[in-house]
Order: C-alpha cells, then sequence, then structure tokens
C-alpha cells in the first residue's frame, strides 16, 4: 500500500469514529486551578470539530485563558470497552466573535447534527462558538491497532 493510500484510509476510519460519536471529553488545565475536563457534544465544520461553550462553565475560562487543550473522542460501538475505536488529540481552541461568519457556521453545524436545543443555546448570551483544530493525536481501531495521526490527516478526515 503506498503512503497515500495508507492516509486516504486512515482519514476515512478516523471519519467512521468521528460519526459514530455523540460528544468528545475535552480537557484544559490552567495551572493556577485545577485540570478540567468535560463532556461536549460536538459536530464538524470547516475541517475541524466545532463546539460551543457556555461562560458560567469553570472550564470556559480555562479555554479563554490557554488556547491548547485534549480530547477524547470514544466511537459507540462494540461490546468490548477495551477494544472501543477511539480518537485522541492535542487541539488548539479558537473563540468566534459573537454574530461573526464563523460564529454563524458553528451554530450551523451543532443544529444540524444536534437538532433543535442547539437553536435555543445560540439565543442565550452565555454561550460562545468554538473552532477546535486537531494538531497531533492518536486513532485506535481495537487491539494492536494504534495509529499516529498528524495535522494533514485530520483535515482530510474533517473537510468530508
Amino acid at each position: 500500500m503506498t503512503d497515500h493510500a495508507a492516509s486516504r484510509d486512515l482519514a476515512t476510519a478516523l471519519r467512521d469514529v468521528v460519526a459514530r460519536a455523540p460528544g468528545l471529553a475535552l480537557a484544559t488545565y490552567d495551572p493556577s486551578a485545577w485540570l478540567a475536563v468535560n463532556y461536549v457534544p460536538f459536530a464538524v465544520a470547516g475541517g475541524r470539530f466545532v463546539i460551543v461553550r457556555s461562560a458560567l462553565a469553570r472550564q470556559t475560562a480555562q479555554l479563554e485563558a490557554a488556547s491548547d487543550a485534549s480530547l477524547l473522542v470514544v466511537a459507540e460501538d462494540g461490546d468490548d470497552a477495551y477494544a472501543r475505536s477511539r480518537l485522541s488529540a492535542t487541539v488548539r481552541i479558537t473563540r468566534h466573535p459573537a454574530g461573526s461568519p464563523g460564529a454563524a457556521r458553528v451554530w450551523s453545524a451543532l443544529e444540524r447534527r444536534h437538532g433543535e436545543t442547539v437553536a435555543l443555546l445560540a439565543g442565550l448570551p452565555d454561550f460562545a462558538a468554538y473552532d477546535v483544530e486537531p494538531i497531533v493525536g492518536r486513532l485506535f481501531l481495537g487491539f494492536a491497532s494504534a495509529h499516529d495521526v498528524d495535522a494533514a490527516t485530520f483535515a482530510a478526515a474533517l473537510a468530508s
């Protein structure tokens, strides 16, 4: 198999894991506080994960203070919890100003994936839209099947 074909297959597998996960775990760290891990519903748009967060959530202050974070996406598949397909990644978080085209893209993608609750959240003043751009990661597809994922593979997998 050529490097191009292997990369394409990896992107396809990554896309499949993402499609079978309803949300992600997002981990942030603030040296003056605690590590924070939260479950966050997501969508994919523009080659990135997209999320919204409330300013009332403690983790949001950490997102604002440091743009780097980690995520874990676990596919809802299989009976063996140890062999479940999953993706871990180091990510860069970017906030979109309210009313901007970027924010509109995030809200639209989330509403398509998660339905009308998103429209309710969009009307609340404490929610903000974010891009979550994967930098580097690891894709686990079961026992003895772990693969490094670079930014280009993430972009290819999340572009469609």
